[in-house]
């Protein structure tokens, strides 16, 4: 009876989300299998990046240790025996601590449930790094798996790799891309995480289109939309929504929102919700008024030109790279090249910008963003449109944010419609 009385009494609509479906065991343990195949018989070690920050506790797993295991705690280490006969695949977790998880919850017990949960041969607790000495005789080199980011090198599982394959006397082999080059090329479950983030996505950038009126605040537009991604079931924000209006459309990562809008502006609204830890990256410029003026109209199609020409370029064997000059070139023919201020686009996945090999070819599986803008603070105003494309086999590909409109006579109809 409670229950019942406030729900009648919610002064808004009472969504009821499904959560993310986990991803089975299974999934991870098939991408260590395929990263162990490409390790050339060498012993490997990925620990966990990052630690816990704010009074009340919030952790975010690095992508590329999640994308090997699923597991969303700080301390742990993966480590790879390709050529050992019974634990090829060893987890190792922090200690526990019963005082710490009065604080931030329970953590299971090591038991064999624990080892089948996370699909791997061993789990115990501790550093992982250690068990790299484990890897003589059976294996006779060491892979560091971890991606370069500076010239320091000082990740623990980096210099754990290293100092076991000189304890050894094994030898030391690079493959920092391995990991992006797999990743970069989705599954079909990882594809289904992306198209419900897309959809949860779509949901928010209508209610961007309705709330974009004269009179309220870029904020407003903001706290709209992100409703609008939680009613629908997102587990978060894939980044910062981005709302800028007028001027504040051509500062490519406006983050104030601040600005009220006013009659005859455009706004630039690139927002997207995160589903199960997959991310949406998407753009539409709305103008507030519900019609475009002319000026406006001319950079929209410029825009929306551009986008046309990236899509005619995508076939088998072309690079993101080659997709960059397709773009300068529809842009520098427009007249507009030099108010074009960014990359055409970026890889999509686990993170919005995530990772990706930029001069190969595009493999089969991989999402990207076609996102090209003109930017003219001295007129007060930019536009930038930004879609999200799978690659097929084949070199074919499919548009998955198809259902957004695109054309700017569907963008006024479709204003005019959610303000309906």
């Amino acid at each position: 009876m409670l229950l019942a009385s406030l729900l009648v009494s919610a002064p808004f609509a009472h969504p009821t989300p499904q959560p993310p479906p986990e991803l089975p065991a299974s999934v991870y343990r098939e991408r260590r299998e395929r990263v162990m195949k490409e390790l050339g018989g060498c012993a490997a070690a990925v620990a966990a990046q990052g630690e816990p920050s704010g009074v009340v506790q919030q952790f975010k797993q690095d992508d590329d240790f999640f994308w090997l295991t699923g597991i969303n705690e700080p301390g742990a280490w993966l480590v790879l025996m390709p050529k050992a006969k019974y634990n090829r695949m060893l987890l190792y977790l922090r200690p526990r601590d019963p005082e710490a998880e009065r604080w931030t919850g329970p953590r299971d017990p090591i038991t064999p449930a624990l080892k089948q949960k996370y699909g791997v041969d061993l789990v115990r607790r501790g550093n992982g790094g250690p068990a790299l000495l484990g890897a003589a005789p059976a294996h006779d080199c060491v892979a560091v798996l971890a991606p370069a980011t500076d010239l320091k090198d000082d990740r623990s599982d980096v210099q754990a790799t290293k100092q076991a394959a000189a304890a050894l006397g094994l030898k030391t082999v690079f493959k920092r891309d391995l990991l992006a080059r797999l990743r970069s090329a989705h599954t079909p479950e990882e594809i289904a995480l992306l198209e419900r983030a897309v959809a949860i996505t779509r949901a928010g950038h209508e209610a961007a289109a309705r709330a974009a009126v004269p009179g309220v605040s870029e904020r407003d537009v903001q706290t709209q939309m992100e409703y609008a991604f939680f009613a629908g079931g997102a587990t978060g924000l894939a980044y910062g929504s981005i709302v800028g209006s007028a001027e504040n459309g051509a500062v490519l990562h406006w983050a104030e929102a601040s600005r009220m809008l006013r009659d005859g502006d455009v706004v630039v609204v690139d927002a997207g919700a995160e589903y199960g830890r997959y991310a949406a990256d998407v753009t539409r410029t709305y103008p507030v008024s519900g019609k475009f003026s002319e000026e406006q109209a001319k950079v929209y199609r410029a825009v929306y030109q551009a986008q046309e020409d990236i899509f005619a370029a995508i076939r088998p064997g072309v690079s993101m790279s080659d997709l960059g000059k397709v773009a300068e070139s529809s842009l520098r023919k427009a007249g507009y090249l030099d108010k074009f201020i960014h990359s055409f686009g970026h890889f999509l996945g686990l993170n919005v910008h995530d990772v990706g090999l930029y001069d190969a070819p595009i493999p089969a599986g991989a999402v990207f963003t076609v996102e090209p803008g003109i930017y003219l603070p001295e007129r007060g105003f930019g536009v930038r449109i930004e879609d999200e494309v799978l690659v097929l086999p084949n070199g074919k590909w499919r548009l998955l944010t198809a259902d957004f409109p695109r054309k700017l006579e569907d963008v006024e109809a479709w204003v005019a419609r959610a303000r309906r």
